[in-house]
């Protein structure tokens, strides 16, 4: 299906993909043969089951099997709901298996082979935290069943207590993050070091999670804020040329702008953070 004369079907993905890598666009945009059929002998095919493993549910996945060869080309695709274990016929042989859950709208074209599916990239501002994109990888046997665990990218920042080190409150306080990570590729698991940051939520599908407001006035007196946020893994350290991810907290201190810069560090994938903060 060329998409030079309908709209996009799978704008979600060509989106990321059309701003990050020539790879991706010329996979996703032009048109495409979808992964071949399996052989009609019976003798050359089996069965693959693939047990999915993740902490967070999610509404749909797309499973992808590629020949573990050189080439690495694509054999199947099937697109299913939320059910974790999943049987898939296949050819004989070892396989590498791409799982994505998440994934908004239709494909109108497939990868057609491993090395443009591992160059993919998400957009941060395109996330939703209800339905995160989760992806991982596995290498199977067909015949076997293997074990394959997703991974969200997006990372929560949960505030737990915070306080003034002052003699006045904080008043009309709000809580953004800074240097967020703007992209990130779907099946990187570490080396985040992002290319390009992003410091404002006005892009951002869900502005939430990179800002919100803090219900009470910030005081001497601890108190549980109940506010997470969510960024992109960013393992760039604090520091001159570092660009780790940050909190910024700002507010009115006796009846002036007043604002808090609360360095995150290395943030992973796949793990959440917990910060308690008191403000000095």
């Amino acid at each position: 299906m060329s998409l030079s004369d309908q709209k996009p079907k799978f704008h979600h993905l060509q989106r990321y993909g059309a701003q990050t890598l020539l790879t991706a666009v010329t996979v996703l945009i032009c048109a495409c043969t979808r992964a071949p059929s399996l052989h009609s002998d019976t003798a050359d095919t089996d069965s693959l089951t693939v047990h999915v493993c993740s902490a967070i549910p999610y509404n749909h996945i797309d499973i992808f099997v590629f020949a573990d060869t050189l080439t690495r080309q694509l054999e199947f695709h099937r697109r299913l709901g939320s059910r974790t274990f999943i049987n898939l016929p296949a050819c004989k042989g070892d396989k590498l298996v791409v799982a994505l859950a998440n994934v908004q709208g239709s494909f109108g074209a497939l990868p057609e082979r491993y090395s443009t599916m591992e160059r993919l990239t998400m957009d941060y501002a395109d996330e939703d935290p209800a339905a995160p994109l989760q992806a991982g990888q596995c290498h199977a046997e067909a015949g076997k069943m293997t074990e394959l665990d997703i991974l969200p990218l997006l990372c929560p920042v949960s505030i737990g207590r915070i306080s003034l080190d002052e003699n006045a409150p904080l008043e009309e306080a709000v809580v953004q993050l800074l240097n967020v990570n703007e992209r990130a590729e779907i099946l990187r698991s570490d080396g985040f070091h992002p290319s390009a940051t992003l410091d404002s939520p006005e892009t951002l599908r869900h502005p939430h999670i990179m800002l919100q407001e803090f219900q009470f006035d910030i005081g001497s007196l601890p108190q549980d804020a109940g506010i997470t946020l969510w960024c992109y893994p960013n393992e760039d350290e604090d520091g001159p040329g570092g660009r780790c991810t940050a909190l910024r907290i700002s507010g009115r201190l006796r009846g002036k702008t007043k604002e808090y810069l609360v360095p995150l560090g290395p943030v992973h994938r796949g793990k959440g953070l917990e910060v308690d903060i008191e403000l000095k």
